[in-house]
């Protein structure tokens, strides 16, 4: 078997075994075209047509697969169905629960060419006991690993052995978002015993994993996964929910605040979060942009203090006057208090210290923040949610709960919320006034690739989808900065290696050389690029190079790095694999991690740029590397891995969403992510004091709850 099987064989995706005790290439085939489904990132769909004897063609439907892992990925799935003419296939490396999926639907659709199975049969018996298996998902340290319990062919116990990170008790990495896979997904699993039970919103990737994972200890022990995938009836039921003064959809930090805000101003609210928790990308961030916050300037006896008049004028000056004036200077004026108002009157505690981030006035205006024992910012968001909550016996909330659209009464005026819940049930939740805290739309690929020109990876959450721009447009509503670049903070590998079969220090061996600026760097359109301009580095400039960059190391330094170590041992913020190195040290087996990063589609080996630039599938612009016209050329391919969109739709002073004549909405709120374009310029990265995004999001929640609340 190929090198890339064996790779997926270790992360534990290979179904081909059980699926060819199923349905072999030797069946014999009913001619005709027969579809089977199963579970990717979202539903992935495979039609085959068959002769008496063999495929005659495939086409794999995945249009929720990442488009840069798994959609990327189904051209070669394709290709290797028909070589195989059959679900034995290898797979992807890197897109592994693409990989399964496509061997899952093909399975299915072979198994009803060959005759099926009647209705009601027994599934193939999987032995009683308790079996342990791991797969790579969210986690970088570690593979994600599962204790699964069987007792007379069902699933009755599903533990978690690790999360996929160094350790389960390591409270960084064992995260809120897993912990909604462990509260939602298992339960649903074993109450189903179907392997086709959702992704937990917010935990997409956590959630597939552990259905490969189930997947692997079947067909292990006895069974057949492809028997697993039995269809779960959705509910048809409608629900109403009538006489709030307050809808909000989306309940991370702007959708939060805005609740807290309406509900402590005697409004009757109801929320709405697609997540199965709240407090979205903003309990992913650090700390929030604030002006002069009266406890932390107080307790720095006042020198922390900044002119806002003089940072008004730099903020303008940075966006060249783009940004919308009025919208800035009620940012300015208004973020300090807001963190006040959420220590006085909720669960939340911000540090004494205001920090400069990387913008050259050296203003203190970002700091973190968690809840009052400081243990958890997820802490902070639930316990205030619930006191809001307390405040009406009408207030309430609900996640997995995910807005579909606005309803609209005769003349046209949003008079409520459409919704479905995780099980199908809708929900029409009437109210006099809607916020939409909808965080943007990074998990939009289509409006991402026409907005930002790219689609990208991630280290958010992904269940932001663009609904506020759909539903405003659809309103008569205006854009405005839409275009303003992605919020870049990291950039790692293309496809990060999560495998165990490689060390930690190989890992972040490869990672550091895709970060080190003593290399060329191209872009995606094969121009140099330079990736520390404006002195932030790679981390927060990925994003200029479109949907990936490329390190360029010619045959002489790769033959030093060989020899005489790295220049630099560089680690991303975020998704460092825990790897050591000491500069200096001769990188002895570097031939074996640039092949480890080939099996993944990280690395690529050139006898010349224009060798090069067709591997990669680009013209390289360059007339020589460092000097070297001649000699091996060493590729890594790198990418930006974001949070969140930053541009959206126009809003007024209210944080009413206006329309394209200026006029606003009187009734419809936009605030977060879905508005930040209004403090920032078209396609340009957004200001530099720090976590501007998460302070808009807190204070624009905060005045438009109170606003709806009037």
């Amino acid at each position: 078997m190929k090198k890339t099987a064996a790779i997926l064989s270790c992360l534990g995706l290979i179904l081909a075994t059980a699926l060819a005790g199923a349905v072999s290439a030797q069946e014999t085939y009913t001619p005709g075209t027969y579809t089977g489904e199963a579970t990717g990132m979202g539903t992935l769909k495979a039609e085959v047509t068959v002769g008496e004897t063999g495929i005659e063609s495939v086409v794999i439907d995945g249009p929720e697969e990442t488009p840069t892992i798994g959609g990327a990925a189904l051209e070669e799935l394709t290709t290797q169905v028909m070589d195989s003419q059959g679900a034995e296939i290898d797979g992807v490396a890197g897109a592994t629960i693409t990989s399964e999926a496509v061997r899952v639907a093909v399975g299915k659709a072979l198994a009803e060419a060959a005759g099926g199975t009647d209705e009601g049969t027994e599934k193939a018996a999987v032995a009683d006991g308790t079996y342990q298996a791991k797969t790579p998902s969210f986690g970088v340290m570690k593979e994600m690993e599962l204790a699964v319990t069987f007792e007379d062919n069902a699933i009755t116990k599903i533990e978690t052995v690790c999360a996929g990170s160094a350790t389960q008790a390591d409270e960084d990495e064992y995260s809120p978002q897993y912990a909604t896979v462990e509260e939602n997904f298992f339960p649903r699993v074993i109450e189903s015993q179907s392997l086709s039970v959702d992704a937990i919103s917010g935990a997409t990737v956590s959630s597939n994993a552990a259905r490969a994972i189930i997947a692997k200890v079947i067909d292990e022990n006895g069974g057949n996964s492809a028997e697993w995938y039995t269809d779960i009836e959705k509910s048809s039921d409608t629900v109403v929910l009538e006489d709030y003064d307050v809808a909000i959809v989306g309940l991370g930090s702007s959708g939060v605040a805005a609740y807290l805000s309406a509900a402590e101003n005697g409004a009757t609210v109801f929320g709405i979060e697609t997540a199965a928790k709240i407090g979205g990308n903003g309990t992913n961030t650090a700390g929030p942009l604030a002006v002069n916050p009266a406890r932390q300037v107080e307790a720095n006896a006042g020198e922390d203090f900044v002119d806002p008049d003089e940072l008004l004028e730099a903020w303008m000056e940075y966006t060249d006057g783009d940004a919308k004036e009025e919208i800035v200077k009620l940012f300015i004026d208004e973020s300090g208090a807001t963190l006040g108002w959420l220590e006085d009157n909720w669960d939340f505690l911000f540090m004494d210290n205001m920090f400069a981030f990387y913008d050259p006035h050296g203003w203190k205006l970002w700091t973190m923040y968690s809840d009052k024992t400081f243990t958890s910012k997820d802490i902070a968001y639930v316990n205030s949610m619930e006191a809001a909550k307390a405040l009406n016996e009408k207030n309430d909330y609900m996640t997995e709960l995910t807005a579909t659209k606005l309803i609209k009464d005769e003349d046209g005026k949003v008079v409520g919320v459409e919704a479905q819940y995780y099980d199908g049930t809708m929900y029409e939740i009437y109210a006099d006034d809607v916020i939409i805290a909808a965080g943007g739309y990074i998990g939009n690929a289509e409006m991402t690739q026409k907005y930002t020109g790219a689609v990208w990876h991630t280290k958010g959450m992904t269940q932001c989808d663009g609904f506020a721009i759909r539903e405003g447009l659809e309103l008569g509503g205006a854009l405005f900065n839409e275009d303003v670049a992605v919020e870049d903070h990291i950039a790692q590998l293309d496809t990060i290696i999560r495998s165990d079969d490689y060390s930690n220090d190989d890992k972040s061996i490869l990672t550091s050389l895709v970060l080190d600026l003593n290399y060329q760097f191209i872009d995606s359109e094969g121009n140099a690029f330079d990736p520390n301009y404006n002195g932030l580095g790679i981390a927060f400039n990925a994003w200029e190079a479109g949907a990936n960059y490329y390190v360029l190391i010619n045959e002489e330094e790769y033959n030093s790095i060989r020899e005489n170590g790295l220049i630099s041992f560089n680690m991303p913020m975020f998704f460092g694999q825990g790897g050591s190195y000491e500069e200096g040290t001769p990188v002895e087996n570097l031939d074996q991690i640039m092949e480890m990063g080939a099996q993944f589609n990280d690395v690529f080996i050139a006898d010349s740029l224009e060798d090069l630039g067709d591997q990669i599938g680009v013209r390289i612009n360059l007339q020589d590397l460092h000097g070297q016209t001649e000699g091996k050329i060493y590729c890594i391919k790198g990418a930006a891995y974001v949070y969140s969109t930053c541009g959206g739709l126009d809003i007024d002073t209210q944080m009413h969403l206006l329309k394209e004549d200026g006029t606003p909405v009187e009734n419809v709120y936009i605030v977060g992510n879905d508005s930040l374009g209004t403090l920032n310029e078209s396609g340009k990265a957004y200001v530099t004091y720090g976590g501007c995004a998460q302070g808009w999001a807190l204070t624009s929640g905060r005045l438009a709850g109170a606003n709806a609340a009037k």
